[in-house]
């Protein structure tokens, strides 16, 4: 579960966090339009679970454009990144919920809407 700071945090704005953390699987590169990660060392992890998974796996031939920085979605935020706010105060998970939130709204409004 997400850090008991953090839900605290979320749950003054009105978001719930009950989702359970899991690490990537190979298919997630099948099942999924869009893999988010928080940061370039987590973007480059993926990629390098997936370059030993793709020899091995039937994958689109673009699974890898998959696999997107969160912050590259935020319109009100110029971070490139979702820091790691576990080892500083409130104000770093209230500054990572901001990220998301911004991130979030964006990446709503990218998806095309079906008619």
């Amino acid at each position: 579960m997400a850090d008991p700071r953090m839900r605290s945090a979320a749950k003054r704005r009105g978001i719930e966090l009950t989702s359970l953390s899991r690490p990537i699987k190979a298919s997630d590169f099948r099942e999924f339009d869009l893999i988010l990660a928080m940061d370039d060392q987590n973007k480059e992890d993926i990629l390098k679970a997936y370059n030993v998974w793709k020899n091995r796996g039937n994958f689109p031939p673009d699974a890898d454009k998959k696999v997107k920085l969160m912050c590259s979605y935020c319109k009100k935020h110029n971070e490139k990144f979702v820091p790691d706010p576990y080892y500083g105060g409130p104000q770093g998970f209230e500054k990572v919920l901001d990220l998301l939130e911004d991130a979030c709204e964006s990446l709503l409004d990218s998806i095309p809407v079906e008619s």
